[in-house]
Formats: C-alpha cells, structure tokens, sequence
C-alpha cells in the first residue's frame, strides 16, 4: 500500500512539473506574439512608404515576415499534440533502446 502512495505521490510530482513547464511555454509565446506586434508594428510604421507591396526593397518588412513565419511554427509546435508528444515518445523510445542494450 505505501509503496502505491509514493509511485501515486511521484507520478503527481511529475504530472505537476509537466503542466508548470507547458504552461510556462504558452505564457512565453503569448509574449513573444505581443512583442512581434508591438516591435513589427513600429517597424512597419516607421518605414511605410505608401507602397507595403514594395517588399523587394523594403528589407525591414521581410525581417516582419520572417519573425511571423518563426511565431507561426512554434506555435503550431506548441498547441498541435502531435509536435508537443514527440518529446516524450521520443524519450521513452531511447529508454527503451537502452534498457536493451544493458
């Protein structure tokens, strides 16, 4: 019985520090979006010459571009379970292949 209780009490450790972490995670994208907007939209504004379609020479746009690109990957890495699990099949995966080597 007690060793049931300290798998229960380290399984519930361990579920605790993997919600902390994700939601760390979400809070730090959610940030990261706000600072793309708020730095893109000073970027784009300082540098708007009435013709946004110009991007060939408007090289500060394409750094915008970019940075969304970058945003938009990691928050499909981030929310799409399928990218999110990967670290974990992964690991368990490795500890599988070396419990069979030993």
């Amino acid at each position: 019985m007690e060793i049931t209780m300290k798998n229960q009490d380290k399984f519930n450790e361990i579920a605790y520090k993997k919600a902390q972490k994700r939601v760390k995670d979400i809070r730090t994208y959610y940030y990261m979006v706000l600072g793309y907007l708020a730095v893109g939209y000073f970027i784009v504004s300082r540098n708007y010459d009435g013709n946004l379609l110009n991007i060939s020479r408007n090289y500060s746009v394409w750094i915008v571009i970019l940075w969304g690109i970058f945003l938009l990957g990691y928050g499909i890495y981030l929310f799409t379970p399928y990218f999110r699990n990967w670290e974990e099949r992964k690991t368990k995966e490795l500890m599988e292949k070396y419990k069979q080597k030993n």
